[in-house]
């Protein structure tokens, strides 16, 4: 017999909510990485918080792009930023087919910026990066002191390092990057306007030139092309009938536990597999057998009361919210003694408009958190054999699949050692 809780979802709170936490910049929701941006291996100890600071100085370089400044006005459709500047709008006419209009910013002194976000799984241009993503970003304004100096002042790059190149149109590109062929900045000068193109992910010359040759007036890209002008029409999980939330400019952080699962400065340690971490616990360890498809292992954490987590997720993926919050697809098995101590506190429903329920199974009372008239489960909470464990799907699932990956949770002792993707590396001999 089912039975709702409580519901979750409190207009006023979520008003309360926006006025407090106003706009925030972007949390390191992604793996750590090192200061040339590689990923750091899972065996590194995020407790240091040297690290996680360094991750946030990383962050800053690499997704400058998804802050925003206090005069920042951010829009989901390109016509809502034509009266905001005072001069007639140039913007690309070509994107890469996997391409999609994702906001538009217009900043102080009149500089406008869109983002381009990869809607593929992998996209036509291979995998997406771990940490940077292959999201392209276009500023134009008046002058290089205001488009391009301080994205240069972000990236660390330097103008004496600038290689030009010509267009097959014919304009000069001042390029930055680890090589001709490997751009991540462009600019160029024309009709007294000054243009930028950032490629999170490297590109060739022939790549920035297709985009380059393409800006013109806005008149050349279709006024019904979604895809260039945006208004999110294009994105799969976006309902309509979910509440417009006007009030909420994408793209504000809205929760306050950005950093859990992934990042997390609370757990005594990060055993580089979950063989290493059963050594740390008292009681007989269990992990699930199965796993959404895509998701792999990325790391397990101990925290106080014997409680054991590990991290799943699908690399290089990321879901919106309707708040406007990207998030990595990520699922959490937690287990510990206790059900008080099983959920974690950085968990909470409210944040994401989840209700929560209780089922009468033939295992006991199970509870979930999530939209029960939609069928969909964030988590699921259960006791079994004298231990507590607790599921989390930061995209939530549909209920029947929350409860086979809940019924599949096995022993440690029944998963084939080489099974990486369910249990890491095994690094202690």
């Amino acid at each position: 017999m089912k039975k709702i809780i409580r519901a979750a979802i409190l207009c006023a709170t979520m008003a309360t909510a926006v006025s407090t936490f106003s706009v925030q910049p972007v949390s390191a929701t992604y793996p750590l990485i090192d200061k040339n941006g590689n990923t750091v291996p899972v065996e590194r100890d995020v407790d240091n918080i040297k690290l996680i600071d360094d991750n946030q100085k990383l962050t800053d370089r690499y997704r400058w792009y998804d802050q925003v400044g206090d005069n920042d006005v951010v829009k989901t459709n390109i016509e809502s930023a034509v009266q905001r500047v005072d001069y007639p709008l140039q913007v690309p006419s070509y994107m890469p087919k996997d391409y999609a209009f994702r906001d538009v910013k217009v900043k102080d002194h009149d500089v406008l910026e869109i983002v381009y976000t990869e809607t593929g799984r992998d996209g036509e241009y291979g995998p997406k990066l771990t940490f940077s993503n292959t999201d392209i970003v276009y500023r134009m304004g008046w002058v290089i002191d205001t488009v391009v100096t301080p994205i240069l002042e972000k990236t660390n790059y330097k103008t004496k390092d600038v290689v030009s190149f010509i267009t097959p149109n014919g304009i000069s590109v001042n390029t930055l990057g680890s090589s001709k062929d490997a751009i991540q900045i462009a600019y160029w000068e024309k009709d007294n306007k000054v243009y930028m193109l950032y490629f999170a992910s490297l590109r060739n010359q022939s790549f920035v030139s297709k985009i380059v040759d393409s800006v013109g007036p806005l008149s050349n890209a279709a006024a019904d092309d979604a895809r260039l002008r945006g208004n999110r029409n294009d994105n799969p999980y976006v309902s309509p009938d979910w509440p417009p939330y006007e009030s909420i400019p994408l793209p504000v952080r809205t929760h306050t536990n950005s950093v859990w699962p992934i990042l997390t400065s609370k757990s005594k340690g990060l055993p580089s597999g979950v063989i290493d971490a059963s050594h740390k616990v008292s009681y007989d360890v269990s992990v699930p057998s199965y796993l959404p498809l895509g998701y792999t292992y990325y790391a397990t954490h101990y925290y106080d009361n014997d409680v054991l987590e590990t991290v799943y997720w699908m690399q290089g993926e990321e879901y919106q919210e309707r708040s406007g919050r990207w998030v990595t697809h990520t699922m959490v098995f937690r287990m510990s003694y206790s059900m008080d101590t099983v959920r974690p506190e950085e968990y909470i429903p409210m944040e994401y408009h989840d209700v929560q329920w209780s089922d009468s199974t033939p295992i006991g009372e199970v509870d979930y958190t999530g939209d029960v008239d939609k069928g969909l489960v964030r988590s699921v909470t259960w006791y079994k054999d004298n231990m507590a464990y607790f599921l989390f799907f930061q995209v939530p699932v549909k209920a029947s699949e929350a409860d086979f990956y809940r019924d599949h949770v096995v022993p440690l002792k029944n998963i084939d050692p080489s099974r990486t993707d369910l249990i890491g590396v095994k690094t202690i001999r």
